[in-house]
């Protein structure tokens, strides 16, 4: 995990324009996953950090297309994902 990183060295890192994070930063845009994937991976961190579960419904247009039980049944799963995966980092 990165402290006090510039936007100048965290554009270097990613490949995003300073600009393009800076309004990131402010709130003006609103970052792809691919953008998430590049910010996560500069700063050393997963890319789940940055997306809760109501960012999935934004991500996979999920309001058109599923019902809220279908929404549910993804939560838990991804849910079920998080918990495998840091059972599986305690064993290792």
């Amino acid at each position: 995990r990165e402290k006090d990183l510039t936007q100048s060295e965290l554009a270097r890192r990613t490949g995003i324009s300073i600009a393009y994070i800076s309004q990131l930063i402010q709130g003006k845009k609103t970052p792809t996953i691919k953008v998430v994937a590049k910010i996560a991976e500069a700063l050393n961190l997963p890319t789940s950090y940055f997306i809760e579960k109501t960012d999935i419904k934004i991500l996979f247009h999920i309001d058109k297309d599923l019902t809220e039980e279908d929404i549910r049944a993804i939560e838990a799963f991804i849910d079920y994902l998080k918990k495998r995966k840091s059972g599986n980092k305690e064993t290792n």
